[in-house]
């Protein structure tokens, strides 16, 4: 009997073990951690940031750049290639680019900044969410930016642009969050490694080069091609001297050298920056200046007696009035010796009357092919002093030699010009030159034009 009460204690303990444990596997209670609790408790969003959030539930994770395309159907354009070589991608000024993220971030895709190479690029149009399809893969969440100049972000692109030796550059992307007013935003979102977030940006393309040169070489054409043919940049002070005998102007070819200088640097920066916005107050300046330089000198030389104009006045009294003039007395000449010698072989065979007609008829011919050749000979004297020496010597010397103002010209035009080309490669602008020099350039014309008004006097 006193055993009993022991075996009823252990009874009544395994009977309520075993009903706890039935009561647990029939009923579970929910975890406040359970993973699908979670996930019914998100608010709705996008369908991309749903896709994001389905392939990344975990948010704790970092957000980070998983990579880079230039289009939804493209493969990524960041690392290697199966050479081991930079892909080369199309993305350039104007392009869009397509940054991937391994999650959807917090905030909506226009609260956040692009930076290249650590600079943030400002005057961008807000940035807009998509759906990249990667292969075999989820959708990846991606940020779409289109990349183009403002006039904030002018330094930059200067910066990444000048001085290039190959069509594309490196560039390294980060992401970050728009910053509040008078504060700078920081690039928080970098590459999950340094290949996922760097590319080579495209600065031109061939078939751009191939425009821009072909645009500015047939300017040239035009300018420069004729030249030694042509009177486009010679003075037409003695219209009796064929086009290739006329001396080089030193006003044409300075109005010339800066046209063919700024267009060419205009055509070049519209392929490169695709703005036609680049043209300059100075630009124009010294266009103006080259311009109002050659219209003067035209105007001395039509206005005041020149030397030249004695020798057209002495060769029109000889009738020649123009280099036609000059051509037909040559072939006057040709023809009466080519009679002259068929006047011999006739004079031989001919009988003693024929003959005394043709000896009459030579020694006419004689006389007027001598007197031919004396106005030709005239002609010579007076249009040496004015016939083209070369084109250094054209622009730089007068009727008694070498001219300091001459010099003084070309060699500030010549100068301005290199440093305008370098400030087009390097800047990738249009040099700013200051006042002060402008000013140089137009006492250094003046000079000039004054000088002439002497000079054609001598």
């Amino acid at each position: 009997m006193n055993k009993e009460p022991p075996r009823r204690s252990l009874a009544l303990w395994i009977v309520l073990a075993c009903a706890l444990s039935a009561s647990a596997a029939g009923d579970p209670k929910p975890l406040a951690n359970d993973a699908s609790s979670t996930t019914a408790s998100v608010p709705a969003t996008s369908s991309t940031q749903v896709t994001a959030a389905a392939a990344h539930p975990n948010d704790a994770e970092p957000l980070q750049i998983t990579g880079l395309v230039d289009d939804p159907s493209a493969p990524p354009i960041n690392g290697k290639d199966s050479t081991n070589k930079d892909i080369r991608s199309h993305i350039g000024l104007n392009s869009k680019l397509w940054v991937l993220l391994n999650r959807a971030p917090p905030h909506a895709a226009s609260q956040y900044v692009l930076f290249l190479n650590g600079t943030e690029i400002k005057n961008l149009d807000p940035a807009t969410d998509a759906s990249y399809p990667a292969a075999g893969q989820p959708a990846v969440y991606a940020l779409v930016f289109k990349l183009k100049r403002g006039k904030d972000s002018t330094a930059f692109w200067k910066d990444l642009l000048g001085s290039l030796t190959d069509t594309h550059v490196p560039v390294t992307v980060s992401l970050g969050e728009q910053a509040t007013p008078g504060q700078s935003a920081q690039a928080t979102i970098v590459g999950a490694d340094p290949s996922k977030s760097a590319f080579q940006f495209e600065a031109f393309t061939a078939w751009r080069l191939t425009l821009a040169t072909a645009a500015i070489l047939l300017v040239i054409t035009l300018v420069w091609g004729h030249a030694r043919t042509r009177t486009t940049l010679r003075d037409n002070l003695l219209p009796q001297l064929e086009a290739t005998r006329q001396p080089y102007s030193l006003g044409r070819w300075q109005m010339a050298f800066w046209f063919t200088l700024i267009f060419a640097a205009f055509v070049f920066l519209f392929f490169m920056l695709q703005d036609t916005n680049t043209l300059t107050a100075q630009a124009l300046s010294l266009m103006g200046i080259s311009g109002l330089t050659a219209a003067a000198s035209v105007a001395v030389d039509v206005n005041r007696n020149t030397p030249a104009d004695d020798a057209n006045r002495g060769l029109q009294a000889l009738g020649i009035k123009a280099y036609e003039d000059v051509l037909r007395i040559k072939q006057e000449i040709a023809d009466r010796q080519q009679e002259l010698a068929s006047l011999a072989t006739r004079q031989n065979a001919a009988p003693d009357a024929a003959r005394a007609t043709a000896e009459q008829r030579r020694t006419r011919l004689q006389i007027e092919v001598q007197d031919r050749n004396n106005v030709l000979r005239t002609y010579d004297e007076k249009a040496r002093p004015f016939v083209s020496q070369g084109w250094f010597n054209d622009i730089t010397t007068d009727l008694n030699g070498t001219a300091l103002h001459r010099l003084q010209v070309v060699c500030w035009t010549l100068t301005l010009g290199i440093i305008f080309v370098y400030g087009v490669y390097r800047e990738l602008s249009m040099p700013e030159f200051s006042g002060t020099l402008l000013s140089l350039m137009g006492i250094s014309s003046a000079g000039y034009v004054g000088f002439k008004m002497q000079e054609v006097n001598n």
